[in-house]
């Protein structure tokens, strides 16, 4: 089989970047190891640049109307019985066109891309099949071998290849791309069940060393992501379900009644956090994307959000390519310049997330919960903090503003903010529009 442009993965960001290089009429086939739905957790929470690049596709409207939305995200901090904070987080101190996130179940979202990318004759979709070597040892790869279920082994001929297989990816590994990983003292637990009414923005909840984040989906579902020590786990199995009722009902009184919608714990499954980046993105004609070159801390929920954006810009320079005719395999690096600084810019505000929630000893709970109340009430802290979030830009935290978070400086000392500053524009996006346009 032959083709301009071959994808191992059939995920999110796999999906995607089909779509958009079948719809300008450039030939490309996506490779799909699992037949089934995977049982494993994926992200659903899309937040907003994600939810702009759908837009641009296309897609938005049908995923508007499978997913709710999300307007703010609220922190209860608790010390016993004692609330020390209660703090609120706002999508729209953004001025932007896009400024709430959205949460769609991730099968869903799966599915609509799936049928809005099987409606262009580009587009072609093996279903089980699974990359598993190149004929070629060089930086220059022609052949990819494939076997599917019913094909058996074949080889596929392309100008590029793509690895959007996750974190175990198998052309990264033919690739020799190394990844650097770091790893948690706690994990997670993850399960989705029925919520109340009241329940329709996002929540955490903290008290001691427990986390408890909601985050609701349609249907009057709810997502619900646990932190627990690492040895606790083996102890509420132990003790049965009526530990992790427990765990629910105190950190949120409100789901008695709805928890207990789970009734074993195969529907529960169990995380455990780390984060990787790769040292790379690309060599010869082969590129990366998604979990297959970063992952972050689940607390962020930016991972699935990471792998939409790496799709897209891949898939705005891959266009570019064919259309000026340059397929020149070093102009892969491109893609690599916009989306590493990014993605990794996200992995350390994921890691300072989870180092915040890590230690819950001393004076540590009281001092995070004053420098999350000083960003909300500060509204410059505030806007950074959901820009940088949301995805559609990038503002770094200054020395000054970490004395303002602390509170040894006062917010008014920082500039005043309209809701526009440091977003992202469409030279910053996909800079080689420009240098085409120059010429």
């Amino acid at each position: 089989m032959k083709t301009n442009v071959f994808i191992s993965g059939g995920g999110i960001s796999g999906l995607m970047l089909g779509l958009m290089l079948a719809r300008q009429n450039i030939d490309v086939i996506v490779a799909e190891k699992d037949a089934k739905p995977s049982i494993k957790y994926k992200g659903e929470l899309l937040q907003p640049k994600s939810l702009d690049m759908m837009n641009r596709l296309g897609l938005y409207e049908d995923v508007r109307a499978a997913g709710f939305p999300i307007h703010t995200t609220s922190i209860t901090e608790f010390d016993g019985e004692r609330v020390i904070k209660e703090i609120k987080y706002h999508y729209d101190v953004i001025d932007h066109p896009f400024n709430e996130a959205l949460m769609v179940p991730h099968e869903t979202l799966k599915k609509i891309i799936l049928t809005h990318a099987e409606q262009h004759p580009h587009f072609h979709f093996l279903n089980p099949a699974k990359f598993t070597q190149f004929r070629e040892d060089g930086d220059i790869k022609k052949r990819a071998v494939v076997v599917h279920k019913e094909k058996g082994e074949m080889d596929i001929e392309a100008d590029f290849f793509i690895g959007a297989e996750g974190r175990v990816s198998p052309i990264r590994k033919s690739l020799g791309i190394e990844l650097k990983e770091t790893e948690y003292n706690h994990y997670f637990l993850t399960v989705t069940f029925p919520r109340p009414e009241s329940l329709t923005e996002g929540e955490m909840v903290v008290r001691g060393h427990s986390f408890l984040g909601l985050f609701p989906l349609p249907d009057l579902k709810v997502r619900t992501v646990l932190l627990i020590k690492k040895e606790e786990y083996k102890e509420m199995k132990r003790e049965g379900l009526d530990s992790f009722y427990r765990c629910y009902t105190r950190l949120k009184p409100e789901l008695d009644g709805y928890v207990q919608d789970i009734t074993t714990w195969k529907d529960i499954q169990l995380m455990v956090p780390s984060r990787h980046n790769a040292n790379r993105y690309t060599g010869g004609n082969c590129a990366l994307m998604g979990d297959a070159v970063h992952t972050v801390h689940p607390m962020a929920g930016e991972g699935m959000n990471l792998a939409i954006q790496d799709a897209y810009t891949l898939g705005e320079l891959l266009t570019c390519m064919f259309e000026t005719g340059n397929l020149d395999p070093a102009q892969l690096k491109l893609y690599e310049q916009v989306r590493k600084p990014r993605a990794e810019f996200l992995s350390s505000l994921s890691h300072l997330s989870a180092m915040a929630y890590s230690y819950w000893q001393g004076p540590w709970p009281n001092v995070r919960s004053h420098v999350l109340k000083r960003i909300e009430q500060i509204p410059a802290l505030h806007y950074k903090h959901m820009l940088n979030i949301s995805g559609l830009g990038m503002w770094k935290d200054t020395l000054l503003d970490r004395f303002v978070q602390i509170g040894l400086l006062p917010g008014g000392i920082l500039p005043k903010v309209n809701g526009t500053e440091h977003q992202y524009e469409a030279r910053d996006d996909h800079p080689w529009t420009n240098k085409e346009e120059k010429k």
